[in-house]
């Protein structure tokens, strides 16, 4: 059969959703060599999205369909025509929590990776919201099945957005372990371009700098209790993109008087982040919510020990391979960072953990799972 796949609203490959999209519809062409695959992007990412496989007939748009605004009414609109023009006996959706059509004249299949605008004040404009509160729930409602990221995930499915819980599949994250191993310190701290300017050692924290979702102001003010505590030599780096807020947490850096004490290098290139997380002596991952948390995942595989927030799906990956606070609590946040970093016995303990336990998500059981959903969404 051939599938149509929707690429929009996948960040540019800047977001958890982004790295979904490119893993698993990068690897469909190989799980499925007698399907076709037909992906619609706007221009610009086209080809961003060539790249995921050469096998994969990309379709580009006019780049004004990249648009949020002006890529709702696409979806709406032109996206059932194309469906139809290309011959497409199916559609996958692999940003449903972000854009879907009312109907698309063949079967559907969507994923949803989270509904953090449920669980994380003001997270979004009133107009955003409006369309994700009440206009996204419903066309999710009229998908043929829906994949989950997460239990998490699919709890809010079968709640807020009352999907039938015989439609939902609950199809894990996963990550690259080829990409994402234990090196020597030396080898990845020579991998880490120069011009980062990454200190050592250093703790980690990767997520777009986004206030109040991805929690840094409290992580800051840990960071701070942890060095007015200890001795400890480290240095915070906070890798991501400015987002939303990225200018409160700017500010409580200074405020804390940690303007030599905290490292922002921007949007990192994938190419370098292996690097990052294999020199990194620890993860922080205080986000207040995840629809899973792909960070916490690549930096166990990594060979890093972390300690993480212990709400929504996060400990759903990290289980007992890391230690887990309440992100609201920031003198447990300061414990667990202490601990994590000063208690040998127990860095290599949960190293091992983490090794052990990302091993079983990985991208190639992503795919092949989602592979199966759109082959049973086809025979309904």
């Amino acid at each position: 059969m051939k599938i149509g796949i929707s690429a929009f609203a996948t960040d540019s490959g800047k977001s958890g959703i982004s790295q979904y999209a490119a893993n698993v519809v990068g690897r469909l062409p190989d799980l499925a060599p007698r399907h076709d695959f037909v992906v619609f992007i706007n221009r610009a990412d086209a080809d961003w999205v060539q790249s995921w496989h050469p096998r994969l007939q990309v379709v580009a748009l006019p780049d004004w369909t990249g648009h949020p605004v002006a890529s709702i009414g696409w979806h709406l609109v032109a996206l059932p025509r194309l469906l139809r023009r290309h011959g497409c006996d199916l559609v996958f959706m692999p940003a449903a929590n972000r854009r879907l059509a009312w109907s698309y004249g063949v079967p559907s299949v969507g994923t949803v990776h989270d509904f953090s605008q449920l669980h994380v004040p003001q997270k979004y404009d009133a107009a955003r919201m409006i369309y994700i509160m009440r206009v996204l729930p419903r066309m999710m409602r009229r998908l043929t099945r829906v994949i989950s990221v997460s239990e998490s995930t699919r709890r809010d499915l079968e709640s807020f957005a009352r999907v039938p819980a015989a439609r939902i599949r609950v199809i894990h994250n996963g990550a690259d372990l080829q990409r994402f191993a234990p090196r020597p310190r030396d080898e990845a701290r020579a991998a880490i371009p120069s011009e980062l300017g990454i200190p050592d050692p250093y703790v980690l924290y990767l997520a777009r700098l986004e206030h109040p979702g991805k929690n840094h102001v409290r992580l800051l003010e840990a960071f701070a209790a942890l060095k007015r505590e200890t001795d400890l030599p480290h240095k915070l780096v906070l890798v991501g993109g400015r987002w939303n807020g990225a200018e409160v947490i700017e500010a409580r850096v200074r405020d804390l008087g940690l303007q030599d004490q905290v490292v922002f290098p921007g949007f990192v290139p994938n190419a370098a982040i292996p690097a990052l997380y294999a020199a990194a002596d620890a993860l922080a991952f205080p986000s207040l919510f995840e629809g899973f948390g792909i960070p916490v995942l690549e930096a166990m595989a990594s060979g890093t020990p972390v300690c993480a927030a212990n709400t929504s799906s996060i400990p759903e990956v990290v289980g007992d391979a890391g230690l887990l606070f309440d992100p609201l609590d920031v003198p447990a946040m300061t414990r667990s960072l202490a601990q994590l970093l000063q208690d040998q016995a127990l860095r290599q303990r949960l190293i091992a953990a983490g090794l052990e336990r990302a091993a079983g998500f990985t991208w190639d059981k992503a795919a092949a799972a989602t592979l199966e959903e759109l082959e049973r969404a086809a025979a309904v």
